[in-house]
């Protein structure tokens, strides 16, 4: 699970590892893990933000 984690979190930002490692880590860990690991970070980015702009409102 943390390998999806890492290569996704590489995907979106850069963050994880080298280059070079980054096939590897998607090869290893498969296309349905990693779609699902990615909605999920997605939808609590989401969630953060929107959580973030009511607080900053006050509501």
């Amino acid at each position: 699970m943390m390998q999806a984690v890492r290569a996704v979190l590489w995907s979106f930002v850069g963050l994880g590892g080298r280059r070079a490692d980054a096939e590897t880590r998607t090869e290893s860990v498969g296309i349905l893990p990693l779609i699902a690991v990615a909605l999920l970070i997605v939808l609590l980015l989401v969630v953060g933000l929107i959580s973030l702009a009511r607080v900053a409102a006050g509501t």
